[in-house]
Order: structure tokens, then sequence, then C-alpha cells
């Protein structure tokens, strides 16, 4: 029997380099805090605020880089901040 991994990530961010840029510096690099199970993908020690109109969570950036930025919440992350 083969065994397979299933993990779950309800909260985070793919930032592209320019964003990284716009948010933190011309030449910015997000740092590696902690490598993650799919090789090459590491959660950054940078964090950012998710803000909507009921209020705002934190959530952590997921590198590296993406060619587009996207935020990912979980349902009750999302109605909570509105």
């Amino acid at each position: 029997m083969k065994e397979v991994l299933v993990e779950t990530s309800a909260r985070h961010i793919h930032l592209s380099a320019e964003a990284v840029e716009i948010l933190f510096g011309k030449g910015y690099q997000l740092t590696n805090k902690k490598d993650l199970s799919q090789p090459g993908q590491y959660a950054c020690a940078e964090k950012l605020d998710v803000v909507g109109p009921k209020g705002k969570i934190k959530a952590s950036i997921l590198g590296p880089t993406r060619p587009a930025s996207q935020v990912e919440l979980s349902l009750t992350d999302a109605r909570t901040i509105g």
C-alpha cells in the first residue's frame, strides 16, 4: 500500500516579485523560515495583514515568488474579515 501525505494550509499568501518589491523595497529577498513538504516551497519569516471591512488577520507568505500574487483564506477567515 502506498502512503500519500495530505496537508492543509488555510491561510497564506503567494507574492509576485513585483509585489515583494512594492511591499518590502527594491531588491528585497524573502527569508526562508522553514522548508515545506512540497519541494522548493518554503514558509517565509515575513507575514502580512489581510484586511477586510470587518477586521484583519495575519497571514504567512510562502516562497518562492510566483508569476501572480494570490491570497488563500479559509471560509471562516473570509467571513471573519468580511
